[in-house]
């Protein structure tokens, strides 16, 4: 297996072209889904969204991962494909310019994500194909952070240009420059790209749901991230309602998480290769907790770039560490169909996540800041479960887990974990 493996990657040269060009097209995606994650919801608010329709705004992405087990037939297979998907996905965003009413911003942000879901499982088979596993973690640290980086500059530039121009005429103008970053994607040179297998909706969760621990993480991504993406239009709430910012402010809280996120992405990459990726999701999920806490009970907006500093690290640990648990546990050939039926499970929870909060508000059941508690219960959930779980994805009995020093055992093995963060060596 080794040396057929090994001469299946590109070469050095080859490798360094793959990287750049890779960079490139995230620069793309981190523009355009930052603006639509942060500044859309904002901008809708500012209009008169209700909190129903800021939860299907908080929805979409999660429709279109659910939508996302049908890419195995209707997907694209080819870097030019998959280059033209995201393409045509960011320019749906300039729709929202010439028809701003919100069935038209509802069906642009599904749009939107259908492109990036689609082509998701085609990008993790091409990681795989393009980088050594030895070194896979790390240089998709690289692209995270070229991608977050990006995102950064899009929140805080957009952010002071929507108060002068408008949101929507950003978030459109952010579609335009991800549609040309997106052709990068079409330079990709890897083995095996050109013949991705064909896959139906059966068979994507068959990939995932046969690997028990896939499963398992799968699991406890559904409770925490089913708190983070059920926290998602509460966030605007708390913005505009109780502490009345800018939108200038929001690009500011944005670019916190996003700069989180750049300087945490290269570190994950290599605490996943040491120790695996479940390490990275497990330091990273008490951060995505501590996160709704803060948020729950921000006064100010000080408080509020506390939890989005957090949020931008328990993101790139996720992104990061999703990414190593697939290598760790599924071939090459199966890497785009199991990454699908993941997407599946996540893209079912967040379907019922962000309405389940959004409705609590709206019909007065609880306040902001008692739905946010409730989401960072699913979380904390998430997060235990998480703990439970070795690096090989098998499961310690609960007696393990809730017996005395059971949670400070936790913690110490991921305090543990905080030195092999070091880039070095």
């Amino acid at each position: 297996m080794g040396a057929s493996r090994l001469a299946a990657f590109p070469a050095p040269g080859a490798l360094r072209r793959n990287l750049v060009l890779d960079v490139g097209a995230a620069v793309g995606v981190g523009v355009t889904t930052a603006l639509v994650v942060s500044l859309l919801p904002t901008v809708a608010r500012r209009g008169g969204l209700d909190p129903v329709g800021l939860a299907l705004l908080a929805a979409a992405p999660f429709v279109a991962n659910l939508l996302a087990l049908f890419s195995g037939r209707i997907g694209p297979r080819t870097p030019r494909q998959l280059a033209f998907t995201r393409a045509a996905g960011a320019m749906l965003l300039l729709l929202i310019v010439l028809l701003p009413v919100p069935l038209v911003l509802t069906a642009v942000s599904l749009g939107f994500w259908i492109s990036i879901s689609f082509a998701t499982p085609l990008q993790q088979r091409m990681w795989g194909a393009m980088y050594p596993a030895r070194e896979r973690g790390r240089l998709i640290g690289m692209v995270q952070t070229g991608k977050a980086a990006a995102a950064g500059a899009a929140v805080l530039l957009g952010g002071i240009v929507a108060d002068r121009i408008g949101g929507l005429a950003v978030v459109a103008l952010a579609g335009l420059v991800g549609a040309i970053c997106a052709t990068a994607a079409g330079g990709f040179r890897a083995p095996l790209a050109a013949d991705t297998p064909v896959f139906s909706a059966r068979e994507c969760w068959a990939a995932f749901s046969s690997r028990p621990a896939l499963r398992r993480v799968g699991t406890a991504q559904a409770f925490f991230g089913g708190g983070l993406i059920a926290a998602a239009p509460l966030y605007a709430l708390v913005q505009v309602d109780r502490l009345h910012l800018s939108l200038a402010a929001v690009g500011v809280i944005g670019i916190v998480a996003s700069v989180a996120t750049v300087v945490s992405c290269l570190a994950w990459g290599a605490l996943a290769d040491r120790r695996g990726g479940l390490s990275a999701i497990q330091l990273g999920s008490i951060l995505g907790f501590v996160s709704l806490i803060v948020y729950a009970m921000a006064p100010s907006v000080g408080f509020v770039l506390v939890a989005a500093a957090c949020v931008g690290l328990a993101n790139a640990s996720t992104d990061v560490g999703i990414s190593s648990v697939l290598g760790e546990h599924t071939t090459l050939e199966d890497r785009a169909a199991a990454m699908a039926g993941f997407n599946a499970l996540t893209g079912a929870r967040g379907i019922v996540a962000p309405f389940l909060a959004a409705i609590l508000v709206q019909t007065g059941a609880v306040n902001v800041t008692g739905a946010l508690l409730l989401c960072a219960l699913s979380t904390g959930v998430g997060m235990v479960l998480y703990f439970r779980l070795t690096p090989a994805g098998d499961t310690r009995p609960w007696s393990a887990v809730v017996q005395q020093n059971g949670v400070n055992s936790g913690l110490r093995r991921a305090w543990a974990l905080v030195p092999s963060l070091s880039l070095r060596g």
